[in-house]
């Protein structure tokens, strides 16, 4: 071998130099099997170690995967599960319901008896026996595609946030917080309103933040037996009623839904039917009809088979208004008698009720889609593009709320309350620009003892601060009550309208001289949902390329003096109140402080306010700021259908219901 070959090689200049032992790679044998085999023992040695490790870390990585992956998927499972428990416990609740009507019914059995053949919901012995028969069969037409029915778990470990106990603790929680907030409230913003609220009427305020000592005494009074459906141990209410959940916070899949209006005279028979036929021969979806009558079923079955119509010597209009009541008061009873027809009476007396507004919100309507739409008898009817092709949309993608088109305001008069109120709004629009489903403080997302700064606290005792009714405008934006026309409500909030916990809240609602079922409902479902309610535009221009005009005129929204949308007191006599929709504010005397007066003793009892509604043009470009009044407005007022976000893709909410 040439000398040139034994010479060892240059490193190269940026690496480092190699050791200097040994210096040489030529030698005799024994020089250079020492270093070898100790330089071979050491590598082994080092690849054993690192081996060790490697599979060390791989186990523990794997068993760390695995519990992470279980953790998951409970989580997973026990919310589906959840919500399967929810639509379950609806089910087993109507059957509950139902013989509790039968127990309370003023019928006799007799009567049950002869009118056996008919589909009616007063004869809730039928009704059950429709109720096992669909039971039975595992479907009925009117079943929704998200109805699942599951077997139930009465462990009490398996109590998810939406069970009502869970619900009850989260609006204990707000008081107690609402009340923290209050405690620590400078001086300087205390007793700065020049001209507070007083009451007007004798009925005493309900108490500020009482809402959270009713349901902690609720709770005391019913704890969790090992049996959740083990409620009879005493004929007390509070131990038949059915369990109640809340709604998941997006209902996609939903398709159906169904309308329910209240009436108690044959005189509204001329507003509604004819955009009742309407709804029935032209809107997609709409699988049943509840017509919830609050008055004896005489009152519509003697118009209908009277045969001294038309009366003698009365004006030729007149007679021909009495003719077509007839016809009308015919017809709803032929539709009700009619057991394939989508359409039936509700006949509230025959089921244990009073004539009382808060009727239309009973479970014991047992509405078969989860899907509720409302609208008053007397109207407004807006048209089908705005209720079904946007508004039913947006309730698709908030399930868990109200969801409405005829919006009233509550105003703030202390700073402290106007520059909370604005950051709840302002936190509701960043969220839903963000593609968020809007400020999220329902059960299932947060934490037992913690509650952003969204809803604003009242304080009424400790500072003074009182809040003004705005009856004046219909704003998208900072909103606090919907009225009841044109709004959408998944059927699981009825069990909490109706819980035995609520009872305060619906007797001040039957005793105040207003009447404030639209402020009690608003507020009740924006606690329990830790959400303020969505709405949607109530008028839609037209010139869409996907916009139907059949029908729009017949079904087109109108502007009315905001005084009609009110409820009337005739002579102070509770029998003869116009019980099914606010009529005639303006002739009823201090009729807006006596409102005034209720919204401040129901905001007062649960101690704050939710945030406030938003616009539906809210994170888009047509939302504009305003200088005064409420924060924002959507420009154009009544946008076409390619405006709507969350009906194009892409649009804010659009996503959370993908097509």
């Amino acid at each position: 071998m040439s000398s040139a070959a034994t010479l060892p090689l240059a490193p190269p200049p940026d690496h480092p130099p190699e050791s200097s032992s040994p210096k040489s790679i030529t030698g005799n044998s024994r020089r250079i099997s020492t270093p070898k085999s100790k330089s071979k023992t050491r590598t082994l040695t080092k690849t054993t170690c690192l081996l060790a490790v490697l599979g060390t870390l791989v186990c523990v990585l794997t068993i760390f995967s695995l519990s992470i992956g279980h953790y998951y998927h409970n989580q997973y499972a026990d919310d589906l599960l959840s919500r399967m428990q929810g639509m379950a416990d609806f089910q087993s609740s109507q059957s509950s319901l139902n013989g509790k009507a039968s127990h309370d019914s003023l019928r006799t059995k007799s009567q049950q008896n002869a009118q056996g053949s008919s589909r009616g919901n007063g004869d809730s012995v039928a009704k059950k026996d429709e109720v096992t028969k669909q039971d039975a069969d595992g479907s009925s037409k009117h079943d929704n595609e998200n109805s699942v029915i599951i077997s139930g778990n009465n462990d009490k470990s398996m109590l998810d946030a939406s069970h009502e106990r869970s619900v009850f603790q989260s609006i204990i929680d707000r008081v107690e917080w609402t009340k923290q907030l209050c405690a620590v409230i400078p001086s300087d913003q205390k007793n700065t309103l020049k001209n507070p609220f007083q009451p007007i009427t004798d009925l005493p305020m309900l108490t500020e933040g009482g809402v959270g000592p009713t349901l902690q005494k609720w709770l005391r009074d019913n704890p969790l037996s090992s049996d959740e459906n083990d409620k009879d141990a005493n004929n007390d209410a509070s131990k038949t009623y059915p369990t109640c959940h809340l709604p998941p916070s997006t209902s996609c899949n939903t398709s159906t839904y169904t309308l329910i209006m209240m009436s108690h005279t044959t005189a509204r028979l001329h507003d509604f039917m004819n955009p009742l036929f309407v709804m029935m021969e032209t809107w997609p979806g709409l699988t049943e009809v509840i017509i919830v009558w609050n008055s004896p079923r005489e009152t519509l079955t003697s118009v209908a088979e009277n045969t001294d119509i038309p009366t003698p010597n009365k004006k030729k209009a007149d007679q021909n208004r009495e003719i077509q009541e007839q016809q009308y008061a015919s017809q709803l009873l032929q539709w009700h008698n009619n057991s394939t027809h989508p359409l039936r009476i509700f006949f509230s007396l025959e089921n244990g009720l009073e004539n009382n507004l808060l009727n239309r919100y009973h479970p014991l309507l047992q509405p078969k889609n989860e899907a509720i739409m409302y609208f008053d008898d007397d109207g407004p009817f807006w048209s089908k593009d705005a209720m079904i092709t946007s508004g039913f949309e947006l309730w698709k993608r908030n399930s868990d709320v109200q969801v409405g088109a005829f919006p009233r305001n509550i105003r703030y008069m202390s700073q402290r309350m106007k520059e909370l109120g604005r950051h709840g709004v302002d936190s509701s629009i960043q969220a839903i620009a963000s593609n968020a489903r809007g400020v999220d403080l329902s059960p299932q997302t947060q934490s037992k003892h913690h509650h952003p700064l969204t809803f604003t606290p009242l304080c009424r005792n400790v500072t003074g601060d009182t809040v003004e009714y705005n009856y004046f405008v219909f704003p998208d934006f900072d909103a606090h009550v919907l009225l009841p026309s044109g709004t959408f409500l998944h059927r699981n909030f009825l069990c909490f309208v109706w819980h035995p916990a609520f009872e305060e809240l619906r007797t001040y609602v039957v005793t105040h001289k207003t009447y404030p079922d639209d402020m009690t409902v608003s507020t009740l479902i924006s606690h329990l949902s830790g959400r303020a309610p969505r709405t949607f535009p109530r008028e839609i221009a037209e010139g869409v390329k996907n916009s139907s005009r059949n029908g729009r005129r017949l079904m087109m929204e109108y502007d009315r003096d905001e005084r009609d949308e009110n409820e009337a007191i005739e002579n102070n006599n509770p029998n003869a109140v116009d019980q099914s929709h606010r009529r005639l504010l303006w002739k009823q005397k201090n009729w807006g402080k006596m409102r005034e007066e209720a919204v401040n003793s129901l905001t007062g009892y649960f101690g704050s306010i939710h945030p406030g509604t938003v616009g539906w043009c809210a994170g888009t470009p047509y939302m504009k700021k305003r200088g005064r009044g409420v924060p924002y407005v959507c420009d154009p007022e009544k946008p076409t259908l390619d405006l709507i976000p969350w009906l194009q893709e892409g649009g804010p909410g659009f996503d959370h219901c993908p097509k």
